[in-house]
């Protein structure tokens, strides 16, 4: 296959979701369904999709060669840093639900409290990222995940403040970590029969 300059892609723009793990899951790339929460600005680094892999190495005594090669984990992970104070972002980063937080306070005078201490919970939840690149788009689905590293924040009068999150995706009982859709302008090849 010769090199087509028409396949080369941006990250030009996107979303990053998180939904409750009873939501629905999207079938195509078409609008989200209901209970998915646009987690609003991302930072101009955008997501980073990262994977970590360890492998098991079989050399035979008999040999300075391998002979196998066996992959013994393999983690998927999506790092970004969000640039939005809204509920779903400090849900997010502080492992808490709505039913953890307390709103007094009514109109701009409004104010929402929660506590912190003891051991973290377990926070799974479904994710769901779009890249867009004009008409061209993927998406990937991450059906249960969490968040496993948070950054640390600054607050200084020169910089937004940025919740950097770490979510990886870990296999369901159906053996699924992430799910992948592209409408990128290529097409499966023919095989001969």
């Amino acid at each position: 296959m010769a090199p087509n300059p028409e396949l080369a892609r941006l990250g030009v723009t996107g979303a990053l979701r998180v939904a409750a793990l009873s939501t629905t899951i999207p079938t195509d790339l078409t609008a989200w369904p209901p209970g998915w929460a646009d987690l609003g600005y991302i930072s101009d680094e955008g997501i980073t999709e990262g994977r970590d892999e360890n492998q098991e190495t079989f050399i035979p005594w008999q040999s300075n060669s391998p002979i196998r090669v066996e992959t013994t984990s393999a983690t998927e992970t999506f790092q970004a840093t969000l640039w939005e104070t809204n509920f779903d972002v400090i849900s997010l980063y502080y492992r808490k639900g709505l039913d953890e937080m307390t709103e007094t306070g009514t109109g701009a005078d409004t104010m929402v409290s929660f506590t912190v201490g003891g051991k973290p919970k377990r926070d799974l939840r479904k994710f769901g990222i779009d890249v867009i690149d004009g008409t061209y788009a993927r998406r990937i689905i991450l059906p249960y995940a969490e968040v496993t590293e948070r950054g640390e924040l600054t607050y200084v009068s020169n910089a937004l403040i940025g919740y950097q999150v770490t979510i990886t995706a870990y296999e369901g009982s159906d053996g699924v970590s992430t799910l992948r859709m592209y409408r990128e302008g290529w097409t499966l090849p023919v095989v001969a029969p």
